[in-house]
């Protein structure tokens, strides 16, 4: 004779899976986070000329430009250009919003991380923009290409082939992250769908 299930037991399932779909999101967002945040001082620290560190214009790039995003005091040796933005983002709006995320909140997250995705590819080809998009002292005629490493000028910021790559090794974790916060979107709208069709609930 069949015994029947507790209803508690019946939404143990669903639960979990959730649980797991949002906590893709939150390794995967925690794991860009630190790769940002190590990234800038390793390369300053091993990496990077010094004279180029302390060059007015790589410090007008990397810390002022279009706005000061972090202090002087550890910009650029611990953060530079917009390194401070994606640290807030992964390892603090993501994770706050995780907390009582649904369906629209992972959509959102999956949307916003494909967006910056693709800032970061472009971001590396800027100096296609035309020279009047930029100051003089960042006129991109006058530096070198995106796919040449001249550690005497450029560094992460700038321009280089180090920023390239440091745009390029974003990328992956945010589009890992667009996807994973797409597939917690579809999980938990698929677990609110089949629960409102289910008899009395």
């Amino acid at each position: 004779m069949a015994t029947a299930q507790p209803a508690g037991g019946a939404r143990l399932a669903p639960d979990i899976r959730i649980r797991a779909a949002r906590r893709r999101v939150l390794w995967t967002s925690l794991a860009l986070g630190a790769f940002v945040l190590l990234a800038v001082p390793v390369h300053s620290a091993f990496i990077a000329d010094p004279g180029v560190l302390a060059e007015e214009r790589y410090v007008f790039a990397a810390c002022r430009f279009p706005f000061p995003l972090a202090p002087e005091s550890v910009c650029p040796r611990v953060f530079a250009g917009e390194s401070p933005f994606m640290v807030l983002y992964a390892l603090i709006l993501v994770p706050l919003l995780l907390i009582r995320g649904g369906a629209r909140t992972m959509l959102t997250i999956a949307v916003l991380s494909l967006t910056f995705a693709l800032v970061q590819i472009a971001a590396a080809f800027y100096a296609a923009l035309p020279s009047a998009f930029f100051p003089p002292a960042l006129n991109p005629d006058l530096l070198p290409s995106a796919f040449q490493r001249d550690p005497a000028t450029c560094g992460l910021v700038l321009c280089g082939l180090d920023h390239t790559f440091f745009h390029f090794s974003q990328a992956p974790f945010l589009l890992a992250l667009a996807f994973f916060g797409y597939k917690a979107y579809r999980t938990i709208r698929g677990e609110h769908d089949r629960g409102g069709s289910q008899p009395g609930t």
